[in-house]
């Protein structure tokens, strides 16, 4: 790693911190990584280029909103596989029950003195292997279809969550397009390539060159009241 990279890892490193210490921990479960996070928020600051701290607030909690709004998508696909998962267990829980009873009964009758005799054993042949089965086999969209019907409500109030937090992070880019001093201006890579290729084409005189460098360099200034300079 060149200096230049050690010297952009640290300046990230400290940026992190420094967001931690003034805005509160990073909205990060145990579950989550907390790497993606950072990287969330160093784009963030790396894309709006905040020139001070107020700017840096706003990137901030652009960046817990979008952290938000990743998470309750993700948990409204993990409700829909919970809940199948769920009605599968409750299916083989159901099969084991049902082969339990069945040898249940089986032994009560080989107690019996007449009768065919044969092992409570034999009633459970085969219902590991077809719990196992039950378990292991593949969703399929009804099976989805249906977990989703179980856990509707709840996804409801997922889905509204994820639209408060939707609405939330709309409003903070408002603000960032409203207070724009905060940030620094993006660097005009178009102007900067036609500029090029004109003097290479040798189109500009050296007058209109000096003058679109003048006019880089400062703003034209503006008539005073009574029209002197």
């Amino acid at each position: 790693m060149t200096d230049m990279q050690e010297l952009a890892q640290s300046s990230k490193a400290t940026t992190l911190v420094r967001s931690e210490r003034l805005c509160g921990r990073f909205p990060v479960l145990s579950s989550e990584n907390r790497e993606d996070y950072e990287e969330l928020l160093i784009s963030l600051l790396e894309h709006y280029r905040p020139s001070n701290f107020m700017g840096e607030k706003l990137v901030r909690h652009l960046a817990d909103e979008e952290w938000e709004i990743s998470r309750l998508r993700r948990h409204k696909n993990l409700l829909i596989e919970r809940r199948f998962r769920a009605r599968r267990a409750y299916q083989a829980s159901r099969e084991k029950t049902a082969q339990e009873d069945k040898a249940a009964l089986a032994k009560e009758v080989a107690q019996q003195p007449s009768g065919p005799l044969f092992l409570p054993e034999e009633a459970l042949d085969g219902v590991i292997a077809k719990i196992d089965a039950l378990l292991l086999r593949p969703a399929d969209e009804l099976d989805h279809a249906r977990a989703l019907e179980v856990g509707f409500v709840y996804f409801e109030h997922l889905d509204r969550l994820l639209n408060a937090a939707i609405v939330r992070r709309n409003a903070i880019l408002n603000d960032i397009e409203r207070y724009e001093y905060l940030f620094n201006p993006q660097f005009s890579v178009c102007g900067s390539v036609e500029e090029v290729h004109a003097l290479a084409n040798g189109n500009w005189s050296e007058p209109e060159a000096s003058n679109a460098q003048a006019d880089n360099i400062s703003p034209a200034l503006a008539p005073s009241d009574g029209g002197q300079g």
